[in-house]
C-alpha cells in the first residue's frame, strides 16, 4: 500500500472549493469530506471566496474549514477604477494559501470546478504538494476567451497531477476537447446518502419535485410550458433559489399554474422533501452528473429526466426512471402525465432506482477517492 508523507497509511487531504453554499458541488466536497474522514484520514476543507451554510455541516462533522476571502486580482473602487490596494490585499490572500499548503504539508490537493482548480492547484503544486486533482463536474460552462482565460486554462492543466470526473461523458469530453491523457483521468461518480426508508410513491394524487437552482439550463420553463399541455397537470413542487425566480414566478402566473406549481426556495437538505412525494423530474439542457437524481432515486421515486450529460449513466430508460430529449416540452408532458397516472409504474420504477442507488453510495464514493489518491506516487 502506498503511504502518506507522513509515513503511515493516513493520508492528509484538503478538498478546495468555491464557496460553501448550496449547490450540487458544494454538498458532494461535504459528502466527500466526511467519507474520507470516516475512513481514517485527515480531512481539511478549504473555500476559496466564501463560507455560507454547509460551514455548519462540516464543523458538526469534525472536518476543519478555512476561507480565505478571494475575490480576484483585478479589484475596483466605488467609481469602477483598479484599485491597487485592493488587488494587493487579495495577492495577498493567495499567498496566504500557499502559506497554509507550506504549513500543512497536505499529501492531496482536490480542487473543484474551473474558479478554483486554477487557482489553488497551482498555488498547491508551488507549495509541493505531491497529488494535485482537477475535479471536473461536467461540462465547462463557455466563457469569453482572452489572454486572461487561457493563462488560467494553462496553469490549472499543468498543476494538475489527476483529473477526476464524476461521469462518463465528462470523461470522454475532457479527453477530446482539452487533449487531456487518459491515463490522468479516473471516473467516479458522486455520493449518495441513502434514506432507511423511501417515499410513498402509490400515493395519490400523485405529486412532483424538482430540485435544481433555478438557473435557465436546468429547464424549469420548459417543465411550466409542458404542465401547460395537459389537461389535469399534477402539482409539482419547484426547490431552489436563482437568478430566475421572478421570470419563473411571472410564467407560472400567466400559464394558470399558480396553483400547480409551488416555488419553495432554497433548503439546505432536500432529501426529506423527496419522501414526501411521488416522482421527481430534471429537465436540464446540460448536467454533469446531479445530485438530485440520485438523491430522488435513493428516495425511490421514479424520476423523469432528460438525455444529457452523465444521466444516461444513472438512469435506464423504463427501468430506473424515464428519459426524454431536452427543450422538448411535449415529450417531458407525455411522461409526467403517464407516470402521474400510473401508481404501479410508480412502483416499479421507484424500486428499481433505489436498488441502483446502493452502488453510489458515499462509502464506494470515498472509497474510490481513496484508491485513486493512493495511485500516484509522491
Amino acid at each position: 500500500m502506498t503511504r502518506s508523507r507522513s509515513g503511515g497509511d493516513r493520508m492528509t487531504i484538503v478538498l478546495a472549493v468555491g464557496s460553501l453554499r448550496l449547490g450540487g458541488t458544494e454538498h458532494q466536497v461535504v459528502k466527500l469530506a466526511v467519507g474520507l474522514r470516516d475512513r481514517g484520514h485527515d480531512v481539511h476543507v478549504i473555500a476559496l471566496r466564501y463560507g455560507g451554510p454547509l460551514r455548519s455541516a462540516l464543523k458538526a462533522a469534525g472536518v476543519p474549514v478555512r476561507v480565505f476571502a478571494y475575490d480576484g486580482v483585478r479589484q475596483r473602487d466605488g467609481a469602477g477604477r483598479l484599485s491597487p490596494r485592493g488587488s494587493l490585499t487579495h495577492l495577498g490572500r493567495l499567498l496566504a494559501l500557499w502559506r497554509y499548503f507550506r504549513s500543512l504539508r497536505p499529501d492531496v490537493c482536490h480542487a473543484f470546478l474551473f474558479g478554483c482548480y486554477t487557482r489553488v492547484l497551482p498555488l498547491a503544486w508551488a507549495a509541493g504538494v505531491p497529488v494535485r486533482v482537477n475535479g471536473r463536474r461536467g461540462a465547462t460552462p463557455p466563457s469569453p476567451l482572452g489572454v486572461r482565460r487561457e493563462i488560467l486554462d494553462f496553469l490549472g492543466r499543468r498543476a494538475s497531477s489527476l483529473y477526476v470526473c464524476n461521469s462518463r461523458a465528462g470523461a470522454d469530453e475532457l479527453v477530446r476537447r482539452e487533449r487531456v491523457p487518459a491515463r490522468r483521468v479516473v471516473v467516479i461518480s458522486n455520493g449518495v446518502d441513502l434514506p432507511d426508508t423511501v417515499a410513498d410513491v402509490e400515493g395519490r394524487p400523485a405529486r412532483g419535485i424538482v430540485v435544481a437552482n433555478l438557473i435557465h439550463y436546468k429547464g424549469h420553463a420548459d417543465l411550466v410550458d409542458a404542465l401547460t399541455l395537459l389537461a389535469r397537470p399534477p402539482k409539482m413542487t419547484f426547490v431552489g433559489e436563482g437568478p430566475e425566480r421572478d421570470a419563473l414566478t411571472r410564467l407560472v402566473g400567466a400559464r394558470g399554474l399558480t396553483g400547480t406549481v409551488e416555488l419553495t426556495g432554497a433548503v439546505p437538505d432536500a432529501r426529506p422533501l423527496f419522501l414526501a412525494h411521488q416522482f421527481a423530474v430534471l429537465p436540464s439542457h446540460q448536467e454533469g452528473l446531479p445530485n438530485a437524481v440520485l438523491e430522488a432515486m435513493a428516495a425511490g421515486l421514479p424520476v423523469i429526466t432528460t438525455t444529457v450529460g452523465g444521466i444516461p449513466e444513472i438512469v435506464t430508460d423504463g427501468v430506473t426512471g424515464l428519459l426524454v430529449p431536452p427543450r422538448d416540452p411535449a415529450a417531458l408532458a407525455d411522461m409526467i402525465e403517464r407516470v402521474a397516472a400510473d401508481p404501479g409504474l410508480r412502483l416499479r420504477l421507484g424500486t428499481a432506482a433505489r436498488r441502483a442507488a446502493e452502488d453510489f453510495g458515499v462509502p464506494r464514493c470515498a472509497a474510490r477517492h481513496e484508491a485513486a489518491y493512493r495511485a500516484h506516487r509522491w
